[in-house]
């Protein structure tokens, strides 16, 4: 539905006639193995490339899969979309990598059937507790 032609209806209004205030917004999960919890708590990591794991922009919850598991309050402030073939040393720098070739590796331990020319998600996030 349009959003500009909505217009609410007798259900959406509070008895006094004001539409009733949004539902907060769920927050997401976004899981990352324990090697990166000290750079994202640093702020060393802003980013992560994903190839399966779809996420929006918005409140999340960073999960660090740990003996005791760390979750992180964040949020997601944006995310694109590149071949695999296309990331430069700057995503890789800003994903917590000394460069290029040192992402590369991590996503082939990750992802090891990765092709250059597989859809990457970089996802960006910030941390907000």
């Amino acid at each position: 539905m349009d959003d500009a032609m909505y217009q609410p209806t007798e259900e959406d209004l509070e008895p006094a006639g004001r539409a009733a205030p949004a539902a907060p917004a769920a927050t997401q999960s976004l899981p990352f193995h324990h090697s990166y919890l000290d750079a994202v708590r640093t702020g060393r990591k802003t980013t992560t490339v994903r190839l399966r794991n779809t996420v929006g922009t918005g409140p999340v919850d960073l999960v660090f899969e740990l003996d005791d598991e760390v979750v992180l309050p964040g949020e997601v402030t944006r995310v694109t979309s590149k071949r695999v073939g296309e990331l430069t040393d700057a995503d890789a720098v800003a994903d917590g990598f000394r460069d290029l070739a040192e992402l590369q590796d991590r996503l082939r331990f990750h992802y090891p059937r990765i092709e250059a020319t597989d859809d990457a998600t970089i996802v960006h996030f910030r941390l907000t507790g």
